[in-house]
């Protein structure tokens, strides 16, 4: 075996070359594979109905929620205190009700007890266009007297102003508007009709 040269020991072993790049973009490319990606997010469902179509629809369901059902549910101006404004006079009340008892299954004492338990005569005295005896040559000035008289004739009964909040607040619930004769009536009557019986007035009495 011949001996070793001194340029064979020095000589160093081959030593492998990495590509850096090569591995670098390797490991990217793994954690890349590896990584995964966010959940996507759920969109919230609010049960309050958030959002402007929403509000908007929430608001119409509340307004439906908030409109009365009955006449009684509406409250008028003055009402706590028994003074509401009165704008319809004697005659109109007393053509409502006629109009009222032509409706099926009509009964005027329940209807009575429902506005503020009037009493029937109360009722009677106010509604009634009977004549009293009186001589035939004066019946002619009283009817005259009377139908001049109209308007105010029954003003101090309860029925009258239990009537009058009642059909105001039929109004209000069916959604009908204001008469010109009503209208007319608030402008020249700013704080209602009066609740008195004029002095000196005709007032004809069931017999």
């Amino acid at each position: 075996m011949p001996p070793k040269r001194k340029s064979d020991v020095l000589e160093h072993p081959p030593v492998a070359v990495l590509d850096y790049e090569a591995e670098s973009e390797k490991a990217t490319n793994a954690k890349a594979s590896d990584a995964k990606p966010p959940a996507a997010k759920k969109a919230r469902v609010s049960s309050t109905g958030e959002g402007p179509s929403a509000s908007g629809s929430g608001s119409k369901k509340g307004k439906a929620a908030d409109a009365p059902k009955c006449w009684r549910d509406i409250v008028l101006e003055g009402e706590e205190e028994g003074e509401v404004p009165i704008y319809d006079d004697c005659n109109d009340i007393r053509r409502k009700i006629r109009a009222l008892q032509k409706e099926p299954n009509f009964k005027i004492t329940h209807w009575l007890q429902e506005i503020g338990n009037i009493n029937n005569n109360s009722y009677q005295r106010f509604s009634c266009v009977a004549v009293r005896c009186v001589p035939a040559n004066v019946l002619t000035e009283v009817l005259d007297t009377v139908k001049a008289t109209g308007p105010d004739g029954g003003a101090s009964n309860g029925t009258y102003y239990a009537a009058y909040v009642y059909f105001e607040k039929l109004r209000i619930l069916q959604g009908k508007k204001k008469t010109a004769k009503r209208i007319r009536n608030e402008q020249e009557y700013p704080y209602g009709f009066s609740r008195q019986q004029p002095r000196g007035q005709w007032v004809l009495m069931p017999v």
